[in-house]
């Protein structure tokens, strides 16, 4: 049986899976590939982070690790390599990222921000965090040591966080 034709990666919901990936490996594509599977994502694209805020300075460069995502990335077309942050003269806040894909792409398209149950557990430390909720879906993906589909989560949650998960 063929496979389905899968929509163009100018429609549907976009996935958006950023971070440092010094260096990005399997595990980092895995998770934007079963993410795209699960939620029904058009496309997923990798953002290099170019200064992450909340880590120290990288072992590799951001040149040098927006080459590996692009050579990762490479065989997958559902993939896609954002070089926005790694070219900014400024720190890589996820918010200004959203923003700017956000005003590229319109309102009506939807964006699927992915992020690891250790990150979203941490974005109370984030610039602007509370602004990423009218920017993007959120979808987290468990990580060892966190409850999946947070079922301790709202004891363990900030009250900042748990308000803005309630609504």
């Amino acid at each position: 049986m063929p496979a389905e034709p899968r929509p163009p990666a100018t429609a549907g919901p976009l996935g958006l899976l950023g971070g440092t990936f010094d260096p990005i490996h399997l595990g980092h594509l895995r998770l934007a590939e079963e993410a795209r599977e699960a939620l029904g994502l058009a496309a997923v694209r990798l953002i290099p982070a170019g200064q992450p805020p909340h880590r120290g300075e990288p072992r590799s460069s951001a040149d040098q690790r927006l080459a590996m995502a692009r050579l990762a990335s490479t065989g997958n077309p559902a993939f896609e390599v954002d070089d926005s942050e790694v070219r900014a003269a400024s720190k890589s806040y996820t918010v200004l990222t959203l923003e700017r894909l956000r005003a590229e792409l319109g309102p009506a398209r939807p964006l699927v921000l992915i992020l690891g149950a250790d990150a979203f557990e941490g974005l109370p430390g984030w610039h602007r965090w509370q602004a990423l909720f009218d920017l993007a879906h959120i979808a987290v993906a468990n990580r060892p040591g966190y409850a999946p589909h947070g079922r301790r989560w709202p004891a363990t949650l900030s009250p900042e966080l748990a308000a803005a998960c309630a609504g």
